[in-house]
């Protein structure tokens, strides 16, 4: 019987720790840069064009508290909130991203439309005057669904580049591949609920009955079950909101 010492343990955890740490910054970096380009300045290009097709709306007050068709100190308010929204969209892909099934092309659909409309249905809205005011009403549903879209799909390439083994996250010295992790800052307690799941999760997996527990083909599909489910309820409440918008 071969017997591991305690030395080889710890350091067992450690590399284990080290690489999930790794692919977790990886995914943060991609989702904050992201987050930035597509969420922070894809949104503000869009308002800007529904507010040259709205001349009347310029100056208004957006339901976020922004100013439609201007350039002011609160866009960068916004570049920096979508930022941080990138980087727990990109903690979400790090937790869902073995989910994943099918061809590559399919992989990169289901991610995206996913998000897009339970995104979209909880950007949508009938009140306030962001879609009451804005016209034409398809082109903001549009335009809002399709910027959280966008992102989850540019999210799976950009995040699985730079997790393959030999990519930068992965062969960067350590304090390096680590640093964007720091962007977790202001979301401290859901990194701390993250990083709990992680140890449970390892730990539960080295014993003989947790790897075969968490081996079992059922809890995937049980899992895509239930992101179903909040897709076809997220559906249902878009395709309601935009059926009483237009």
């Amino acid at each position: 019987m071969t017997t591991i010492s305690a030395a080889e343990n710890r350091d067992s955890w450690a590399a284990t720790a080290e690489h999930a740490l790794r692919r977790l910054a990886a995914v943060t970096w991609a989702g904050a840069l992201l987050g930035l380009l597509v969420g922070g300045v894809g949104s503000r290009l869009a308002m800007l064009l529904l507010a040259r097709l709205n001349p009347e709306a310029t100056g208004v007050i957006s339901d976020d508290g922004f100013r439609m068709g201007q350039l002011t100190a609160d866009t960068l308010n916004l570049l920096v909130v979508t930022t941080f929204i990138g980087v727990f969209g990109g903690g979400i892909y790090f937790v869902l991203r073995g989910l994943m099934i099918g061809p590559r092309w399919f992989q990169v659909l289901s991610i995206s439309v996913g998000p897009a409309v339970v995104a979209g249905a909880s950007i949508v809205h009938v009140d306030g005057v962001d879609f009451t005011t804005l016209e034409p009403a398809w082109l903001a549903i549009a335009m809002f669904v399709l910027i959280p879209g966008v992102y989850a799909a540019l999210l799976t390439v950009v995040a699985e580049r730079w997790l393959a083994p030999g990519g930068g996250f992965m062969t960067a010295p350590t304090w390096l591949a680590l640093a964007p992790l720091v962007l977790w800052s202001p979301l401290l307690p859901f990194l701390g609920a993250l990083l709990v799941g992680m140890v449970v999760l390892a730990a539960v997996r080295r014993t003989h009955g947790g790897g075969v527990l968490l081996r079992h083909p059922a809890w995937p599909w049980l899992l895509r079950a239930a992101l179903a489910a909040l897709f076809a309820v997220a559906l249902a409440g878009l395709i309601r909101d935009a059926t009483i918008l237009l």
